[in-house]
């Protein structure tokens, strides 16, 4: 039976990874932050070392990427630090790794998806420390999993769409920016990603997940709002220039997959589909 340590269970990713493995045959562990500070390397090591995983998957992260402006020091202890940790006791104890990084890494000036392989320079902190936390990563361990994302919802956790389908439920309108374009991605499609690159054993590296198609921000609000029975003209759209925020955001963050369908992964479904099949789960969740 495989064994899996996982860490950040209780996220919006970490919640669906956790049912995912306990759905399937798995012998696993994931201790919350309050039982385990991944930020301190002598208590990681010694539970690695005590739990002997096969995989170690990190859904541990900061993301308040506003937030990462002001306190960078902060986010680079649960981003670079805490990973450093995982990656330099996952080494002396023979784990394989799968990370979890995000489309922030890159500064969104492109006009085609991204490639793993696209030349990286992220456009604010929260980027900036989720990229040294992939490279801390592959330097201590020579080879891992490091999966990037972007627009990641589901029904634990705050998110976009959950803030959005409460506006939707209270018949509230929302502003919404119509200049950024993307692809949202389900936390249980991706789950299901990273327990089939567990299954796979597909070459390490980079690989990208996100729902197929594209979208604006203020495109997928509409459709929540469709999709939940509240009228589509109360949102909004507005520039990105008229929002007064802390952190700069990327406007492209489409994400290739070809490498992903190439290694013979899981399936990658359309963002319309998958909204559709979660968003009952997230309006309970609200209600």
């Amino acid at each position: 039976m495989t064994r899996i340590l996982l860490f950040g269970g209780s996220g919006i990713l970490g919640s669906e990874v956790l049912h995912q493995l306990q759905l399937g045959n798995f012998e696993y562990v994931a201790p919350r932050s309050s039982d385990l500070d991944i930020r301190d390397f002598n208590s990681v090591f010694k539970y690695i070392k005590d739990f002997k995983p096969e995989w170690i998957i990190n859904c541990a992260a900061w993301t308040n990427v506003d937030g990462a402006e002001e306190s960078f020091d902060e986010a680079c202890q649960l981003n670079v630090s805490a990973v450093s940790n995982i990656a330099e006791a996952a080494n002396q104890c023979g784990s394989k790794v799968i990370h979890i990084s995000t489309d922030y890494v890159f500064d969104g000036d492109s006009s085609t998806p991204y490639l793993e392989s696209s030349a990286v320079n992220p456009i604010n902190k929260y980027g900036k420390s989720k990229l040294k936390g992939e490279e801390v990563l592959i330097t201590v361990l020579g080879t891992a999993y490091v999966v990037r994302t972007s627009w990641l919802y589901g029904a634990s956790g705050k998110n976009f769409v959950k803030t959005i389908a409460g506006k939707a439920l209270r018949q509230e309108p929302a502003r919404v920016v119509d200049d950024q374009v993307g692809s949202p991605t389900s936390a249980r499609d991706l789950a299901q990603g990273i327990i089939s690159i567990v299954k796979v054993l597909p070459e390490p590296g980079i690989y990208n997940f996100s729902n197929e198609g594209s979208c604006s921000w203020f495109e997928l609000a509409q459709a929540i709002y469709d999709k939940v029975g509240a009228i589509s003209a109360m949102v909004e759209p507005i520039s990105s220039t008229s929002l007064i925020m802390t952190a700069k955001r990327p406007r492209f963050s489409l994400l290739s997959k070809e490498k992903w369908k190439s290694a013979g992964l899981s399936e990658v479904p359309d963002w319309k589909s998958s909204l559709e099949l979660l968003l009952p789960e997230i309006i309970s969740e609200l209600q």
